[in-house]
């Protein structure tokens, strides 16, 4: 019989996941030859715009479909729920640990420990650890996340792990970093991001083959997340090896060999559920099922099964600094026997309620919006905010709930439908010195997220957002940037990107025609290889109707950008008693236009506006 041909992704990991089915199907006296290729997702750095379904498995499933292959190895994980008829799963081995790991950056101060069950170990312990004593080596995911310091970058790009950290820790920034496991862990310890979620199983397999550097692991803390607070992803740890049907290893008996069942049985089960949910791998979605043994012609018994879900619209809130809503749901085999269809239309439900019982943001618009002169209404606020309601949820949200607060946008945006120098990107270069995109106000987050749904090919590119404002603003449209530059102006990217970004990466910026000449010219002084162009312009909106008799003298407003200054400006109102200013740009405005009494926010955040309100109205 002709050598068995296995197909797998060219990554580091993969290739290791290929050669160990390689292994076993050799001690069953099977010869093998491993050929990798590169997959849809492999080609690209960008956030969720590169995970579309089978992003990194469509290649693979060609390549059985045309006998290029005999079989393919996935992480099941990755693998599409539906069915495809002319497919099978043949096999699924042993299944390695399906746990998380929180991993912190080696110089991060943390904000203490809270009361995990175990304190962060170093990873080499972490993954040293057996089998029985890393079952009982977990914290529940509260714990685990309470160390990281507010506004914490946590690199995932999962919507899974994004949503379920941001259920507990809405303050956190959600960065999508990818590329390999090794580069990932490169980015945590350069410190571009602070904390880092990544799957157990790929991190021991690479440490057994010895890819995973000694000094990376040595430097790094972190915790084991438990299963029961923090679901895995479906599958997740379970290799699937993958066949055509009627081809020549349909019923081949290595395929049974290498089949482990309790593995088989407890990752379909977490898939099935997911299926039911008519979910796929994009969903916010984790489950984990315990399945064990059992004797006889049974089969494996599921024990136990855990979920955890978030709306499909979680990140309209967690991109306004909100805790998105999720679903916790868990059945046992103790209460009765196991079944999937009533856990799902439990979670169905739950979820159900959890979506129609979401907050909203009250626009000041209509009657409310045109009081008289007088003693101030009962529903004048006390704090008007010159954006939308999105922006404001994001920064108002620690306020105290009492605290009335009114979103009024204060410009509107044009976006000019002209070309973008698309051929000015050249991705034949090494990866790590690909163009980086930088996404640079909360308007070009969602002007450039608009253009790249139109034109995917800017989606492939890794993007960079100036401010935790600008990182939240992408969260909301979709796609979450890959790093977020703890920075307010160019010259403090500037330095940000000389600590993490190869020299050798260009640098692609969009900006609004009526300003960005100053962050082009700090990131051209500074030494960086620049392509930038004007992608769409700010107008003051023409129906803009501020509050009559408001009582300008106590009024506060938070002005969020420049434009919105020179639209206060042209409403010819009196200056309000109090201009907060959401950035030293639009202090600077605010100034330059005669306002007084002008306060900056420390931040471009909701603490930071939090502290003004403090330092203001609650003294």
């Amino acid at each position: 019989m002709a050598p068995i041909v296995i197909g797998t992704r060219a990554t580091p990991l993969a290739r290791i996941q290929a050669d160990l089915v390689a292994r076993r199907l050799g001690a069953l006296g099977v010869d093998t030859e491993v050929r990798a290729m590169s997959s849809q997702g492999d080609r690209s750095l960008g956030g969720s715009f590169a995970q579309a379904k089978g992003a990194f498995t469509g290649e693979l499933t060609a390549a059985l479909r045309d006998d290029s292959v005999d079989l393919v190895v996935h992480s099941l994980k990755d693998l599409p729920v539906e069915d495809e008829p002319d497919l099978v799963i043949a096999a699924v081995p042993e299944r390695e640990r399906p746990f998380d790991l929180l991993l912190f950056a080696p110089d991060l101060t943390t904000a203490g420990e809270g009361e995990a069950s175990e304190t962060t170990a170093e990873l080499t312990t972490l993954l040293d650890a057996g089998q029985d004593a890393a079952a009982r080596s977990v914290a529940a995911a509260a714990d685990a996340f309470a160390p990281l310091p507010a506004g914490a970058r946590l690199g995932t790009s999962s919507p899974r792990r994004q949503a379920g950290a941001l259920a507990i820790r809405p303050d956190l920034v959600c960065c999508a970093i990818r590329g390999s496991v090794g580069r990932r862990l490169e980015w945590l310890q350069s410190g571009a991001i602070d904390a880092l979620l990544a799957a157990e199983a790929g991190l021991l397999r690479l440490a057994r083959s010895g890819e995973l550097e000694a000094s990376a692991a040595a430097s790094i803390r972190g915790y084991r997340l438990d299963l029961r607070s923090w679901p895995c992803a479906p599958g997740q740890g379970a290799l699937a090896v993958q066949i055509l049907r009627g081809g020549r290893l349909d019923g081949h008996p290595a395929m049974a060999a290498l089949d482990d069942a309790p593995s088989r049985a407890a990752a379909f089960a977490e898939r099935s559920l997911l299926g039911r949910l008519g979910g796929g791998c994009l969903r916010p979605f984790g489950a984990w099922a315990d399945a064990r043994a059992a004797g006889g012609p049974k089969g494996p018994v599921l024990n136990e099964v855990h979920a955890l879900i978030a709306a499909d619209d979680w990140r309209e809130p967690a991109g306004a600094g909100e805790a998105p809503g999720t679903v916790r749901a868990a059945a046992s085999a103790a209460d009765g026997a196991l079944d999937l269809d009533a856990l799902a239309g439990r979670i169905e439900r739950d979820l159900g309620e959890v979506v129609a019982g979401a907050p909203g943001v009250r626009p000041l618009r209509g009657p409310a919006a045109r009081r008289t002169h007088g003693a101030p209404s009962s529903d004048t606020p006390d704090l008007v905010v010159t954006s939308g309601s999105t922006t404001v949820r994001r920064l108002t949200g620690r306020l105290d709930p009492a605290v009335r607060v009114a979103a009024l946008p204060a410009t509107t945006v044009e976006v000019f439908d002209t070309p973008w120098p698309a051929d000015r990107i050249d991705l034949n270069r090494p990866r790590r010195q690909w163009p980086w995109l930088l996404v640079s106000s909360p308007t070009a987050a969602r002007v450039v997220a608009e253009r790249a749904a139109r034109e995917p090919g800017w989606g492939r590119l890794p993007w960079c957002a100036l401010g935790e404002g600008t990182a939240r603003a992408l969260l909301a449209a979709g796609v979450p940037p890959n790093l977020a530059a703890p920075a307010s102006d160019g010259r403090e990217f500037a330095r940000y990107a000389a600590r993490v970004l190869d020299p050798q990466c260009p640098l692609f910026v969009p900006h609004s025609a009526r300003g960005g000449a100053a962050l082009v010219e700090a990131l051209e002084a500074a030494g960086r290889r620049v392509t930038a162009w004007a992608a769409y312009t700010v107008h003051p909106n023409d129906d803009l109707d501020w509050p009559q008799g408001w009582q300008a003298a106590h009024a506060r407003v938070l002005f969020t950008a420049p434009s919105a200054v020179s639209a206060f400006v042209a409403s010819g109102l009196d200056w309000p008693g109090s201009c907060w200013a959401i950035g030293a740009a639009t202090a600077a405005a605010l100034r330059s236009a005669g306002a007084g009494n002008v306060k900056c926010a420390q931040e471009p955040t909701a603490a930071g506006i939090e502290r003004l309100w403090l330092d203001e109205a609650g003294a």
